[in-house]
């Protein structure tokens, strides 16, 4: 399976795979929201449902690799503190910020902000490993990728920077960084350890810190509990375990910024699944949007 991974011929495949599922993720976070009947300002209830999905997501990664008799292959045990830091950065605090900017935040705006991620780690990458130059090449099409985004969000005659607020932007932003620094920890961790097996020891170390903050925090109300409701954390759970699964093994085998670019489709295809899906609103500028993301990761990923 590792051959997979390394080979260039099924890096976009399996890059586009995880930006679809995480687009998906989008609309059913908001069907299980309905479902289990969570309000918008409970955060407590949030981070308990996001505690859930990855404390679980990561066992069924772990999972999966008890059956391909896959360890973590530790080098040496002190190498534990980055998988901790890991969990720590890439579950944990990159989803808390998440969820309390997006109580405080609109839909346009938290998509934006989040999307700097890919876009951070991209520079940041290029700053630290040897084999992620940055070229002239990465600029544009970085920059061709997050104009694309911003298309999707700005609507003529409003005021964006409106209500602009610490505890809702500051939260996205500081999100997109924790979620930068995560990408990066991935490369270094998948030097030390099975990078498979790390995925899905620090996806549950993650979730389940979530899952004792949300509890301390305590639900606004009591869930609940329907077969629907617990088939879309299901599609959720599974959606965190292939994707998570997938990307953090792309970005062990080639140059981030070549892996990176793709979330720019995230933001893109998650208001197309939204109106598809939800019967929000679907607009014209959303597939010019795609076409320009896709010509920026077309630009990043050219020889």
């Amino acid at each position: 399976m590792e051959r997979i991974f390394k080979d260039n011929k099924y890096k976009t495949l399996l890059a586009v795979i995880c930006s679809v599922g995480w687009s998906l993720a989008y609309p059913f976070i908001k069907l299980g929201y309905q479902s289990f009947q969570i309000a918008s300002d409970d955060l407590g209830g949030k981070i308990l449902f996001a505690g859930i999905r990855f404390f679980m997501a990561g066992l069924f990664v772990m999972l999966f690799c008890a059956f391909r008799k896959t360890g973590l292959d530790l080098k040496d045990k002190k190498d534990l503190r980055w998988l901790l830091l890991l969990a720590l950065v890439n579950t944990t605090l990159h989803y808390m910020f998440a969820y309390i900017g997006l109580g405080y935040n609109s839909s346009a705006r938290s998509t934006i902000l989040d999307s700097l991620g890919g876009f951070i780690l991209i520079f940041l990458s290029a700053m630290i490993f040897a084999d992620d130059k940055m070229t002239t090449h990465k600029i544009i099409g970085s920059l061709l990728g997050l104009a694309g985004i911003v298309l999707i969000n700005i609507q003529p005659g409003e005021d964006f920077f409106k209500d602009v607020t610490f505890r809702g932007d500051g939260m996205i932003l500081l999100n997109a960084v924790f979620s930068a620094i995560g990408g990066l920890l991935t490369r270094i961790v998948s030097k030390k350890m099975n990078i498979m097996m790390a995925t899905g020891q620090s996806m549950a170390i993650g979730g389940a810190l979530m899952l004792v903050i949300g509890i301390i925090i305590g639900p606004a109300a009591p869930w609940v509990i329907t077969v629907r409701g617990l088939l879309i954390l299901l599609v959720l759970i599974m959606i965190s375990a292939v994707c998570f699964g997938i990307y953090n093994e792309l970005l062990a085998w080639h140059p981030i910024s070549q892996i990176a670019i793709y979330n720019a489709l995230i933001p893109v295809l998650g208001v197309i699944f939204a109106a598809l899906i939800l019967s929000e609103e679907l607009k014209w500028q959303y597939f010019l949007s795609v076409l320009m993301v896709a010509a920026g990761i077309y630009i990043v990923n050219r020889k």
